[in-house]
């Protein structure tokens, strides 16, 4: 079961659990006593969760207190599966909010080996771009051959002195990435730069965006092509 922490009201000694519907997905909601955050109050509400048999939570934007929750044996909704499938979309938003036209942009993918949603952005992505580079020791040159049987020679090996407009990172790159990076890589990417949405409708504004998302989307709630995802860069 997913729970929800919100700040609560009122009472604050005690944690009020109720069952709610976010966009049909089944949640337990907690909400944490009293008018204000405090580690001891979401200690107190983490505890409820779990006790309820909650293993995973939704909690608002920027939370401040998750290693109060993680002490209490719960996680945080995953996005990382997420992500990675809207590696484009996300490719597509950083190179308009940089204002590089796709016909003459250049993007490197990286990543410790060809996996499912690595080989689905490259064929995705290499008829939009100039050029698209792999850097994929495990499986990067059968991954070139067949980009270069489908789609004529347009990518090329990529390497240090290669220039590159955004750096997709689908493992750990260990500050490797040249130009933009989107570390894609984890059960939990940092993706500060972006803003996750519904292209019809709008979400809860008592959710973090991207786990509600990705909730709803592994609970076959939602589908890829239900996701917008715009450049949230700061100058």
């Amino acid at each position: 079961m997913t729970g929800h922490i919100v700040p609560g009201a009122g009472n604050r000694f005690l944690v009020r659990l109720s069952r709610e519907r976010l966009l049909g997905l089944p949640l337990l909601r907690a909400e944490v006593p009293g008018k204000s955050l405090t580690p001891r109050r979401v200690r107190r509400t983490a505890k409820a969760l779990r006790k309820a048999g909650v293993v995973r939570v939704l909690a608002p934007e920027e939370f401040p207190l998750w290693n109060e929750v993680l002490g209490q044996g719960l996680r945080p909704v995953e996005t990382g599966e997420l992500c990675r499938s809207l590696a484009v979309p996300v490719t597509l938003a950083a190179l308009a909010g940089d204002g590089v036209p796709l016909r003459q942009a250049s993007v490197t993918l990286q990543g410790d080996r060809v996996t499912r949603a690595l080989r689905a952005a490259a064929m995705e992505l290499c008829p939009q771009v100039r050029q698209l580079l792999v850097e994929v020791p495990s499986g990067g040159e059968e991954l070139q051959r067949e980009l270069s049987r489908e789609f004529g020679l347009p990518v090329v090996e990529g390497g240090p002195e290669r220039q590159t407009h955004l750096t997709l990172c689908f493992s750990p790159s260990g500050g490797a990435g040249r130009g933009r990076i989107a570390d894609l890589s984890g059960e939990t990417p940092a993706l500060a730069e972006y803003r996750f949405s519904l292209r019809e409708g709008a979400l809860p504004v008592d959710a973090a965006a991207l786990p509600l998302l990705s909730a709803l989307w592994g609970s076959g709630r939602l589908e890829r092509s239900d996701i917008a995802v715009s450049p949230h860069f700061h100058t």
